[in-house]
């Protein structure tokens, strides 16, 4: 399983995981905002979409 984080804002791949993590570990390594558009990302409002592969 690998689980893939993209902005909500503009649809930019933040990271691929091979296992999940908490969000706040997906955040740190970006200052908690998105690299591409500079989006603050949040740890309460977010979307989960699960798709098989």
């Amino acid at each position: 399983m690998s689980v893939e984080i993209t902005c909500g804002k503009c649809g930019e791949k933040i990271t691929n995981m091979k296992m999940l993590k908490s969000l706040k570990d997906v955040m740190n390594p970006t200052n908690g905002k998105c690299p591409s558009c500079g989006q603050k990302l949040s740890t309460s409002e977010f979307s989960l979409d699960v798709q098989e592969k």
